[in-house]
Parts: structure tokens; C-alpha cells; sequence
């Protein structure tokens, strides 16, 4: 499989163009099932895996799992196979429960444990001890803490990766000038600044008016294609089956009649090429997806004369129910969007 470089403060890291999510395994999924997953990726040459220590939490009431059972798994598979010095997994912290008697919710109050020093290097020590790792290569702020300053976030996790418990540090669910203001900081500091931005993205832009903070915007575009160091790990790139299921209803926060036109382009593109809508969507973020705000207005014909494209770096976090899915995904590196294709996928 393709590889990719991580980078954050002269520190590199490398791993492979697609990262498998493990969110339901070990809990939606059963542990053979989960392992005939992760052995297919492995298979396929796949050597970057996703988590974080409250997937389990979510689905307490629905499937008796508990915080913490995907790292578990992941934990279990890496031991019985033996690949703990061949893989690298990236996990999150910051959502977990803060009171462990109360349930986690999206709205007010979240019970999220926050993103304090002590919240952050707990978490990491006990998610260490479930995945049986050392370090990990990747280590997320799961969501954002608003009651603190992106700057003492920043240093929080650039200690980790001085004292070299982390290689990678990053930030999902943060709002694009959050995540500048914490990268400056930790970069006029020469200290390890957030390499990764974990956010929403698809295939799909967000209704205006929307909070925008958990998704990827043209403006985070614009802002990753400016950074050659940082890179967007898109979760959710599937739309969990939506894309395939045009029948199903787009969610929300993304239901606009241009989505809907961008998911006949993308049909239009599959067929074309003979792929899967969900290879077309996953192919471009690979590409990267262009920046449309990179020009001064009246200055050029269009947006495509004025410079060369700036793309912004993405690895797709996919997620797989059965080897078959993990095929379909995987097929997504080795295809090549033509041009056209690029420039119609690019266009909101």
C-alpha cells in the first residue's frame, strides 16, 4: 500500500495513505469479525489504525459495551499477531466521561472529560495499558476544550511528544482558527505542533449557518493546503453507507440541493471508471482536495487560472464491517481521478 509522512516539529512519521477506524470493533462487532477486518487490512498492506478510549461508551445501553473495548481489541489483535513494531495506531482522548455515572451526549452538558494536562496523560497511560503499546503514533484531542486556551492545549500535548510517549500530536472537532492559533504557538516555541486535523468530511459541504467546527470547510481547506506540514484525517468518509444508498436520506447538516448534485457528479464518476462511489470519494481525498479560495477576486478569468492548485493533505479514516468492505476500500489508492474528474469533484 502507499505511504504517507506525518510531520510535526522536524519530526516525521510514516504511515499508510488509508487508516482503518476501529470504532465498532470489539463493540458493534464481534471479535471474530473484528479480527477478520483487521487481518484484511493488514493483508492489504494497511498499517494505520484509528481509535480512541471512549469508543465503547457510546453504545453502553444498545450493546452492553463499555469505554475503552475498541482499544481492547485493537490491543488483543496487535499481541496475538505480533505487530506491535509494524503498525502505528493513532488514539483520542478528551471524550470521555468526565462523571462515569452519567452518559456522553453530543449536547449540553457533554459529561466530555475535557483536555486538561492531567485529563490528557492519564487518558494516554490508560489507553497505553489497553492497546499493550508503549507509545502511540498518533495521539488526538478528541474534541475541543473551549474552557481553555488552544495555547495550553498545545503545550500539553507537545510535552508528550518531547518526553516521546507520542510521535504525532493532532486536534479533531476544532474550529480552523483554534487549530491555527494552537500551531503558531507550539511552532514560534520550536516545540511539536498539532500534525493532524481529524475532521467530518465526505463528499458533502455544510449548510450555511451550521456549527461548522467538527467538519471540513473550504476555509479549512484553504487553511490545510497553506500548511504543507499538516494533514486531515477525514473521518466518516462513507457517510456511513449514504453515498451507496442514494436513497437514504443526506444527513442534516449537509442536506442542501448542491449535495445532491455533487452525489450524481460522483455517481457519474464511478460509472465512468468503473469504481465504487466510495472509492471516487476516498481516491480524492488522496489527491487532496483543492483549495477555491486562493485567489484575489477580479485579478483572473476564474479560480483555476489564478495559481497552481493547492491541495490540502488527507488520509480517510474508513471503517468496515466485514473483509469485503475492507477490499472495496483499499481499491480507493490505486485509483487515479483523472483531471476532469479531480476538477468536477472539486468544484462545490
Amino acid at each position: 500500500m502507499k505511504t504517507r509522512i506525518l510531520h510535526s516539529g522536524g519530526r516525521t512519521l510514516e504511515v499508510t495513505a488509508l487508516c482503518l477506524g476501529v470504532m465498532y470493533l470489539g463493540v458493534r462487532e464481534d471479535e471474530r469479525t473484528s479480527y477478520e477486518v483487521l487481518d484484511r487490512f493488514y493483508e492489504h498492506g494497511g498499517r494505520f489504525f484509528d481509535t480512541a478510549n471512549n469508543y465503547g461508551g457510546w453504545t453502553e445501553a444498545s450493546h452492553g459495551s463499555t469505554s475503552g473495548d475498541s482499544e481492547r481489541l485493537l490491543g488483543r489483535w496487535i499481541a496475538d499477531r505480533g505487530v506491535a513494531g509494524e503498525i502505528v495506531v493513532s488514539t483520542k482522548c478528551g471524550a470521555g466521561k468526565r462523571d462515569p455515572e452519567r452518559t456522553l451526549s453530543m449536547e449540553l452538558p457533554t459529561n466530555f472529560e475535557g483536555l486538561s494536562a492531567e485529563v490528557v496523560r492519564s487518558e494516554l497511560k490508560g489507553s497505553l495499558e489497553r492497546l499493550g503499546l508503549d507509545r502511540v503514533g498518533v495521539y488526538i484531542g478528541h474534541v475541543d476544550d473551549r474552557d481553555l486556551d488552544a495555547t495550553e492545549i498545545a503545550d500539553t500535548f507537545s510535552a508528550l511528544a518531547d518526553e516521546g510517549l507520542i510521535t504525532v500530536p493532532g486536534l479533531s472537532n476544532t474550529a480552523t482558527w483554534r487549530l491555527a492559533l494552537a500551531r503558531r504557538h507550539s511552532g514560534d516555541h520550536g516545540r511539536p505542533e498539532f500534525g493532524v486535523w481529524q475532521q467530518h468530511h465526505s463528499l458533502y459541504w455544510p449548510v450555511p449557518g451550521v456549527d461548522e467546527s467538527t467538519r471540513v470547510t473550504p476555509e479549512a481547506v484553504d487553511y490545510a493546503a497553506d500548511q504543507p506540514e499538516l494533514t486531515i484525517m477525514t473521518y466518516s468518509p462513507q457517510q456511513g453507507g449514504q453515498l451507496a444508498r442514494p436513497w437514504m436520506p443526506i444527513q442534516d447538516c449537509y442536506n442542501h440541493p448542491g449535495s445532491e448534485q455533487r452525489l450524481r457528479r460522483a455517481h457519474q464518476i464511478a460509472h465512468e471508471l468503473g469504481a465504487t462511489v466510495n472509492q471516487v470519494v476516498m481516491a480524492w481525498h488522496l489527491a487532496g482536495v483543492r483549495s477555491s479560495l486562493h485567489y484575489v477576486p477580479g485579478s483572473h478569468s476564474s479560480p483555476a487560472d489564478a495559481l497552481p492548485a493547492r491541495r490540502a493533505a488527507m488520509i480517510p479514516v474508513f471503517s468496515a464491517s466485514s473483509a469485503a468492505q475492507v477490499d472495496e476500500a483499499v481499491g480507493a489508492v490505486t485509483l487515479d481521478l483523472p483531471p476532469d474528474h479531480l476538477s468536477a469533484l472539486d468544484t462545490p
